[in-house]
């Protein structure tokens, strides 16, 4: 006897075939939602015009363009501070036209006063800093230097408090740094951030009789001078004219 069809029942197939569809739909906006937030993740990485070298416990920046005419300046920085932060956000892009065009020398000095402990014996947030960095500046991969400084300038609130120097490292890594100059960080001492601390308080305290940050410093005196009216914001044109 043959089997008669109920033509009111519901085809199987049909219910697959939802289904598939439904976990298919599924899917595209998981992977949108994913590749959306690797593109929130990814950091612009800006090229740079200029070269680094490390001397003196300074991380000097300059490009060919200079000359022995060109203005030098100091800047001291605690990677703790949020004034530098600020002062990073409010003139880095300035200085560094003018650094690329010839027009001007920094000299970028770590500080890790910022830290607290008013010895060698430091291992804050300010002190690794400054030992990661300055063991990147040795590399001369300024490109790098220049991008990461940047990045934990901008970031600082959620990295201050979070990060070692490996998360430094890493973030090198991330930015384009080799594996060499990347362990090279990751292996550093961090005596070497006291080192470089100290060292550059103490030749601001000489020069200024003081020790804060941010400070740029030309000729052995703060600028701009603190009766000509302008605020620290305007310290690249003091310095370049």
């Amino acid at each position: 006897m043959s089997k008669v069809s109920d033509p009111n029942a519901k085809s199987g197939n049909g219910f697959i075939w939802g289904v598939g569809v439904l976990l298919v739909i599924i899917a595209v906006v998981i992977g949108y939602i994913v590749w959306n937030g690797k593109q929130a993740d990814e950091i612009e990485v800006q090229d740079v015009n200029m070269s680094m070298d490390f001397k003196d416990n300074a991380i000097t920046l300059k490009s060919d363009a200079a000359n022995d005419d060109t203005p030098e300046v100091d800047l001291y920085e605690d990677f703790s501070c949020p004034h530098c932060a600020e002062l990073a956000e409010s003139t880095d892009e300035e200085m560094k036209q003018a650094i690329e065009d010839g027009k001007l020398v920094v000299h970028v000095r770590t500080l890790n006063f910022l830290d607290k402990v008013r010895d060698e014996n430091n291992d804050g947030y300010s002190t690794k800093a400054a030992a990661a960095l300055s063991e990147l500046a040795k590399s001369g991969d300024v490109k790098t230097y220049w991008n990461l400084r940047d990045y934990m300038m901008q970031n600082q609130q959620s990295v201050a408090s979070q990060w070692e120097i490996e998360d430094i490292a890493d973030q090198a890594k991330e930015l384009g740094a080799e594996d060499a100059v990347v362990d090279s960080i990751k292996n550093v001492d961090i005596e070497q951030g006291n080192k470089v601390g100290k060292a550059n308080s103490d030749k601001l305290k000489k020069e200024t009789d003081s020790v804060s940050s941010p400070r740029v410093v030309q000729n052995g005196k703060d600028i701009p001078d603190k009766d000509s009216g302008q605020s620290l914001n305007d310290w690249v044109d003091v310095a370049t004219k």
